[in-house]
């Protein structure tokens, strides 16, 4: 016995063979490895197909933020406006009502806080 034998060297030719394979021929075994290439193909074209939808619905729902972001500043903005409008017609309340306690008119403070209502 060599030396390397003796150290447990694995020798190449001698293995075991797999059970799926003991028994077939080298056309068989070819057969046999192509059925099993197909079924990865198969399986990563259908993993193929699930990333894409993903990205897909990713790309879509970018998009609707998109569209409720702009929704959002459109809104702010109209909210900014009335904000403004009913500072404004507060402020000419307040100098009506005080006008008014001097001249003793209430009636047009009224009026003039139901218009205010009427603008919101």
């Amino acid at each position: 016995m060599s030396e390397e034998t003796k150290r447990g060297a694995p020798n190449p030719w001698l293995f075991e063979e797999p059970e799926e394979t003991r028994g077939l021929g080298f056309d068989e075994i070819r057969q046999q490895q192509q059925k099993i290439i197909q079924e990865q193909d198969a399986g990563l074209d259908a993993l193929s197909s699930i990333i894409s939808r993903q990205k897909q619905m990713g790309q879509e729902i970018g998009n609707e933020l998109d569209e409720q972001n702009e929704i959002i500043d459109d809104l702010a903005n109209l909210v900014e406006n009335t904000d403004e409008k009913l500072r404004n017609e507060t402020r000419r309340v307040k100098l009506v009502d005080r006008k008014s306690t001097s001249c003793g008119k209430r009636s047009s403070s009224a009026s003039l806080i139901a218009c205010e209502f009427t603008l919101l």
